[in-house]
């Protein structure tokens, strides 16, 4: 047996951001997310309706997506490949001549804007005080950024690459996958951007992937990263509805896979507080959180901005074989800017420079 540290980390985006998700966006960054999910969805349909025209024409007023540059502050942009959606004439007068989704190719993203470098060296100083031989990573654009992060940053600033780096592309258009990077090797990989809910939908807002990673010991561990559902334009009904939805079937995924291995681990950004009712069947069958040990800190539980109890959106989820070899666990605060609340990094002097507004989860097993 080794100890082997586990990790997880919502670094929020690495290199690139959406301008609409910054700090500061307030309302017109809400707008500008419901925005464009709203136009994806109208545009793929197989024929456009007068209301559907009306609301592309009307939502057009806002970005400027039928003038010939669209504005450099438009928080939404079109990115047209073929044919013709929007006609303006010289008058200004703005038509949709597309009848439907076969007219035209093109879709709707939201505008992103470099991350500061100070933050992105900060998120890596974070990984690297705590060096995790399994590191899940939440909120990051794609596997090419995550390897790009991983050599350019991790390797060349602190010596601390990891030789494993997998992202799986998930249902989320706007580059906020979860991934993982290991020091051990990734036996398979499984996922699960298909599976739907009672209502059709696709049950992961991101994915819930299954990770099988070989240990030193040469049994294996199944790890499943998630980032459930925003609360992000209020916590509706429907959001929360959403998030048990979540919460029931990874669940079900880590039950099923413990048949397999009995080291079983959920990670990620859950978006809600342990004690939620969309929860609860996160915590059946022997399932608990890290923040059960004795060890995980009691003053400031929570993962997020200033580290309260409210604050507790963060976890590493343990099946009952693997909580058996929990030795420690603890959080990493110091890339996040609160010098109030504690001592941060002598490299994070702002809120700008900090690596994210959620803390660093670890643990470590006897494995």
């Amino acid at each position: 047996m080794s100890s082997v540290r586990i990790a997880t980390f919502n670094v929020e985006n690495l290199f690139t951001r959406p301008r609409a998700m910054k700090d500061g966006m307030g309302q017109a960054g809400q707008d500008a997310i419901d925005h464009q999910a709203e136009l994806n969805r109208i545009v793929t349909k197989p024929v456009y309706s007068p209301a559907d025209k009306a609301r592309l024409i009307e939502v057009d007023k806002v970005y400027g997506f039928s003038v010939l540059n669209t504005p450099a502050n438009a928080l939404v942009l079109l990115n047209k490949i073929r044919g013709q959606l929007y006609s303006r004439s010289q008058a200004g007068v703005v038509t949709v001549v597309a009848a439907g989704r076969s007219a035209w190719t093109g879709w709707f993203t939201l505008r992103s804007d470099d991350v500061a470098w100070a933050a992105t060296y900060n998120t890596g100083r974070v990984m690297a005080e705590v060096e995790a031989d399994i590191q899940i990573c939440v909120e990051v654009e794609n596997r090419p950024t995550l390897l790009r992060f991983n050599e350019q940053v991790l390797a060349a600033k602190f010596n601390k690459a990891f030789p494993h780096v997998m992202v799986i592309d998930g249902n989320d258009e706007r580059g906020i996958d979860v991934g993982i990077m290991s020091r051990y090797p990734i036996r398979a990989i499984k996922s699960h951007v298909d599976d739907l809910n009672a209502n059709g939908e696709r049950t992961f807002s991101r994915d819930c992937p299954e990770y099988l990673i070989e240990l030193p010991s040469g049994r294996k561990i199944t790890i499943l990263p998630n980032h459930f559902k925003s609360k992000r334009g209020g916590n509706t009904p429907a959001m929360q509805a959403r998030r048990k939805a979540q919460a029931d079937r990874a669940h079900a995924i880590a039950k099923d896979a413990s048949a397999q291995t009995q080291w079983v681990l959920i990670a990620g950004d859950l978006n809600d507080t342990p004690d939620t009712p969309a929860f609860a069947s996160l915590w059946q069958d022997g399932f608990v959180d890290v923040s059960d040990d004795a060890s995980y800190p009691t003053d400031r539980p929570g993962t997020f901005d200033t580290g309260t109890a409210a604050n507790k959106i963060d976890y590493l989820i343990m099946s009952p074989k693997l909580r058996t070899r929990l030795t420690a666990a603890g959080i990493e605060r110091r890339g996040s800017y609160h010098p109030r609340s504690w001592k941060p990094f002598d490299t994070v002097k702002k809120k700008a420079d900090e690596a994210s507004d959620h803390h660093l989860v670890w643990a470590d097993f006897s494995l």
